[in-house]
């Protein structure tokens, strides 16, 4: 008899697994048999760790990397699982079946890339808002349904990954701050409106259908507007594969986009952990309060290696901070967190982007 049960099960103590992070691994399907159901059960665990570890190691290194990474053994995995957790779990006599959620210990995995001298990413990128519009027979669309475009896109966005995508809710606010025509002309303004609603960043992927029947295919243009420099653009184009819906070929489609959009910030913010760099930084502050915040968003940097508050007043606070990579690899950490890092003369500064504290500090107007 099969039998669906959920359990949790960790390695080391028992802990509840949080919600979805970098160094977890969800969606593991395994599926073993063997002489019993305990080693049916015990195989499917040690495949899905492993299938599970590849995963991680794919999302924080580029292909080239990952694959001189190669596959340890399975204490050496098991060593640097956290815990994990199991669902839809079904047993037989001889066979197991469950999809798996792996959470690894970000420490050792870190410490394992950095042994084998394997740079990685994983610095997450602010939000990415989609806006997907859609053009097939004539018909441009972009809030209006259905929209199989935007429903591709429901299906491959959420928060996992280096770049957390989600998609606009499409009530009336939306739709008056930001039209069809305003998405595919660029229009600035409104894009940069319904990226504040959303506190993202905002990429227009525009896809259109072409050909009938089984020899349909989609091309996207994809825009990225990132307030910290120039818009990216790119292409993708798929063809309909044998037996091949349109609908699963747009959820192809929106895949590939994604996976782009992750390789893409993955150069950015790739980071050699054997390199690295020392800054006194100077951060001027509103408050305690203030300091408080901006305090937690230096501690969320997995870059920063030591810190250390040197000297504070009630306008500023001077900190001392060893961190990973270089420079610009830096910066463009601090600016996922809305902190922007500027130099002047000798001194190094950092406030919440956007804002003008360090004129202020300075005594401009």
């Amino acid at each position: 008899m099969i039998a669906g049960i959920f359990v949790l099960v960790s390695a080391g103590n028992v802990t509840r697994a949080s919600a979805q992070d970098l160094y977890t691994v969800s969606g593991v399907h395994v599926d073993e048999s063997a002489d019993s159901a305990t080693k049916a059960r015990d195989a499917a665990l040690a495949s899905g760790q492993r299938v599970a570890f590849s995963r991680l190691i794919s999302r924080l290194t580029s292909a080239d990397s990952g694959a001189s990474v190669g596959m340890p053994d399975q204490n050496t995995i098991t060593n640097m699982v956290r815990d994990f957790g199991v669902s839809n779990e079904k047993t037989s006599s001889v066979r197991y079946i469950a999809d798996m959620s792996v959470r690894f210990k970000a420490d050792q995995v870190r410490r394992f890339l950095q042994n084998r001298n394997v740079p990685f990413a994983e610095t997450t990128a602010r939000k990415v808002l989609i806006l997907p519009v859609f053009s097939d027979q004539g018909y441009t669309n972009l809030w209006d349904d259905p929209n199989p475009w935007r429903d591709a896109w429901n299906q491959v966005s959420g928060e996992s990954g280096l770049v957390p995508v989600t998609l606009a809710v499409g009530d009336l606010d939306d739709i008056g701050t930001v039209s069809v025509d305003q998405a595919q002309a660029g229009d600035q303004a409104a894009i940069d409106k319904i990226g504040q609603r959303y506190g993202a960043n905002v990429a227009v992927v525009d896809a259109s259908i072409s050909g009938t029947g089984d020899a349909q295919a989609v091309d996207v243009s994809v825009t990225r507007y990132d307030a910290s420099g120039s818009p990216q653009v790119f292409g993708v184009h798929e063809n309909m594969a044998a037996g091949e819906s349109v609908n699963d070929m747009l959820k192809r489609a929106a895949s590939d986009v994604r996976s782009q959009l992750e390789n893409s910030w993955k150069q950015a913010s790739m980071i050699d952990y054997g390199a690295g760099g020392e800054l006194m930084l100077f951060i001027p502050i509103t408050g305690m309060d203030d300091w408080a915040g901006i305090e937690s968003r230096l501690e969320n940097l997995p870059v920063i290696k030591l810190m250390r508050v040197v000297a504070m007043s009630r306008r500023e606070v001077q900190v001392d901070v060893e961190f990973a990579g270089t420079n610009d690899q830096f910066r463009v950490a601090l600016a996922q967190q809305n902190l922007a890092l500027q130099q002047i003369d000798q001194l190094w500064f950092v406030e919440p982007s956007g804002s003008n504290r360090l004129a202020k500090l300075m005594g401009n107007p």
